[in-house]
């Protein structure tokens, strides 16, 4: 099994499946309505700006891989609360969040083999810092939502 397929399962297994965390993104966050989603421990983000988040670099390595302007016109800023907090915009963030995470998956698993270790361009590093990255940062906020789920769900 290749390298990229290894990884690109990985993430896919935060997102859902059994990764070895025992945790993913989806038993947590469909458990979790819109008014829980904005709730704040002390100084903290919330579990909806967190998902933004992710969202956001997602679609900022995927676009690096691909060759692509990492920032571009229209995207919602990182950490972005959207005003209207209302359920149907919370389960459009959460398909926003399945679509990133696909899309990251798909990256991950059809970038080319032989160019992971080479410098990515208009960038410092190469393939494989950013694909760890991503693993490493979606296991990282993963932590954040399950440990902010026990304190506003109570």
């Amino acid at each position: 099994m290749s390298t990229l397929v290894v990884l690109s399962e990985s993430l896919q297994h935060i997102y859902h499946g059994t990764p070895w965390l025992d945790v993913t993104f989806l038993e947590h966050l469909q458990e979790t309505d819109a008014e829980q989603a904005t709730r704040r421990v002390g100084e903290s983000h919330n579990i909806w700006e967190l998902v933004n988040h992710i969202i956001f670099w997602h679609q900022n390595v995927t676009r690096k891989l691909k060759g692509e302007k990492p920032e571009q016109e229209g995207d919602l800023p990182d950490f972005y609360l959207p005003e209207n907090h209302g359920e149907n915009n919370w389960q459009a963030t959460l398909q926003r969040l399945e679509h990133s995470m696909t899309q990251m998956v798909e990256t991950i698993r059809n970038f080319p083999e032989e160019k992971l270790y080479t410098p990515v361009p208009e960038t410092q590093h190469n393939a494989h810092y950013y694909i760890q990255g991503v693993l490493q940062h979606a296991a990282y906020h993963l932590g954040q939502i399950v440990l902010l789920r026990k304190h506003v769900i109570q």
